[in-house]
């Protein structure tokens, strides 16, 4: 053979033959990208859609105190028990021994008393010593001052707040209890409580739509509380059977309705 053909350097690959080997590899490695991504989405496409998270629940809404006007009314709230004790046995009723005492007047019909339970304007809470009655007037004067309340503040931030009732009726054995339990409250087994003439009103805690507790800056409780004082010393002017004490310890107005 020629030293001219033996000596010749081999020709490099052919072009075409170099780009079919590239698109070969882009193919399998598309296939393999394939295989994995596939079972991933069915993975996802089998769960259940996570639920959304709920947004935070939107604190109340404060308004700047200096906006709230100022009143002071609560203070004209201060009748003593002695002052009206005997109006309130006259227009109630004769105190019950017991919790089986008043559910046999009630049977009965003899204890001339109204069930007291929630309502859009005021909250009933749950009474550890007492039971939700009211003497017919009492029931009234209640409604009444929860709908003037309600009225007083439609056109303020706090429009819809609801009282919250504390205290009604109370049996003998109701008030032994508490006098045991409460250094502060009286030990006359025959008080307004046990007559069905007397409701205790909170002036801390104001409710909401759904009865719960409503978030207040301290000028909004302060508020309130003046505004509830308000429309009870107006009723009060109004009613001279109508008595009312601010009780500083049991951070409530107590309203005994004696007619």
């Amino acid at each position: 053979m020629s030293n001219r053909y033996r000596d010749q350097p081999r020709s490099a690959t052919p072009p075409l033959r170099k780009s079919r080997r590239r698109r070969r590899k882009v193919l399998l490695l598309g296939f393999l990208v394939l295989l994995v991504a596939m079972p991933l989405a069915m993975v996802r496409s089998c769960r259940s859609p996570e639920a959304p998270t709920p947004a935070p629940p939107e604190k109340p809404r404060v308004m700047d105190c200096k906006a709230y006007p100022f009143k002071h009314f609560s203070k004209h709230l201060k009748d003593r028990l002695p002052k009206y004790n005997k109006l309130s046995r006259q227009a109630g009723i004769t105190p019950l021994a017991d919790a089986p005492a008043l559910e046999r007047a009630l049977a009965g019909g003899q204890a001339g008393l109204v069930r007291v339970e929630s309502e859009v304007a005021f909250v009933v809470a749950p009474m550890q010593h007492g039971h939700p009655y009211l003497t017919p007037n009492a029931f009234r004067t209640l409604k009444t001052i929860a709908t003037q309340f309600q009225e007083r503040i439609a056109d303020t931030d706090l429009a819809g707040a609801r009282l919250k009732v504390t205290n009604l009726l109370r049996t003998r054995k109701d008030q032994r209890a508490l006098g045991r339990s409460n250094v502060n409250a009286t030990k006359d087994l025959d008080a307004p409580h046990t007559h069905g003439t007397s409701l205790d009103i909170s002036y801390m805690r104001f409710m909401d739509a759904e009865g719960r507790t409503l978030e207040l800056a301290g000028c909004q409780q302060v508020f309130l509380a003046e505004t509830l004082a308000e429309v009870i010393v107006k009723l009060r002017k109004e009613d001279d059977r109508l008595f009312a004490t601010r009780e500083k310890q049991q951070a409530c107005y107590h309203v005994a309705v004696c007619r």
